[in-house]
């Protein structure tokens, strides 16, 4: 629901350590990602002019932290829950606390164990997140968003799209909240990212944003390839109206067919005006079937 498009907004450096020392620090390990918080914290270190360092050894721990041996130190750039789980001390968890609540994404660097500080990173939503919310609830859905990201951050987003979330999920624990929904009715899951890939195969369908990774998409049973959220509504009334035409469909041939096979048989028609009538029905069922072109014009036209 978010544009995918996060900056750094704060950076908290520790006493002693300088800002740029942080910046590249984090920059070092987040050089070879492809990670949109990546790329926020690289889009920073250069606006300030800071060269990421080369890294070796980096390496990655699902939805808690990048690592990697930068200038001679084992940095980690990761959650503060990760930190917390690594007995790691965080003076400023005031401030963190803070800018989650404002519903900011806060990792904190680590070298060698130590905390050199912290960034805070804001994604915000797509512009037609809350109008594609509202056409879903028309439609008689309802929708929640499951993040990685921490809990009061998750709620700020979410409460401002007028939706429920669950937060904090791993990749395992975004597939079980899928299972779970599941066994209360079909789910369409939308993701972009790596995290989202389980998740996209276990739901009913899985939809990829057009500018997800390649592991979402080639997981997906469907892509958005306008990057529109509004295009959720679009698929899902597009789907309901093609299966309702094709109910049509199968009545319209199947009822001629059991009309004239009646009159038929009592000797009402003839068998050459079964036959144009069995014709007939091919026409009238194509002709029902082009009625869906106009949702190339109405998607086309959006």
């Amino acid at each position: 629901m978010t544009a995918g498009r996060p900056h750094v907004t704060d950076i908290l450096p520790m006493p002693g350590t300088e800002e740029a020392d942080l910046l590249r620090a984090a920059a070092g390990v987040e050089a070879g990602s492809a990670h949109p918080l990546a790329r926020a914290v690289l889009d920073a270190a250069a606006a300030r002019g800071i060269q990421a360092p080369a890294a070796t050894d980096a390496g990655a721990i699902p939805g808690k932290a990048a690592t990697a041996i930068v200038e001679g130190r084992l940095v980690v750039v990761g959650s503060p829950s990760y930190a917390r789980e690594q007995g790691i001390l965080l003076p400023n968890v005031d401030d963190i606390t803070a800018l989650e609540a404002d519903g900011k994404t806060v990792v904190v660097v680590l070298a060698d164990g130590q905390p050199l500080g912290a960034l805070a990173l804001r994604d915000e939503p797509r512009e037609d997140a809350a109008a594609a919310v509202a056409a879903l609830k028309r439609m008689g859905l309802s929708s929640v968003v499951l993040t990685g990201d921490n809990e009061r951050a998750g709620r700020a987003i979410a409460a401002s799209l007028g939706m429920e979330v669950r937060a904090h999920l791993l990749p395992e624990q975004k597939l079980h909240e899928i299972q779970a929904l599941k066994a209360r009715g079909p789910v369409v899951m939308v993701g972009d990212g790596i995290n989202d890939a389980p998740a996209l195969a276990a739901a009913s369908v899985g939809v990829a944003m057009g500018g997800g990774t390649a592991v979402a998409l080639e997981t997906a049973d469907a892509a958005l390839l306008h990057e529109r959220v509004s295009g959720i509504a679009e698929l899902i009334a597009l789907s309901r109206a093609t299966l309702a035409n094709v109910k049509q469909n199968v009545a319209i041939a199947v009822g001629l067919k059991l009309v004239f096979l009646a009159t038929t048989l009592l000797g009402v028609t003839g068998l050459w005006m079964a036959i144009l009538a069995d014709t007939g029905a091919t026409v009238l069922v194509t002709i029902n079937a082009l009625r869906l072109l106009r949702w190339h014009a109405v998607m086309r036209g959006a």
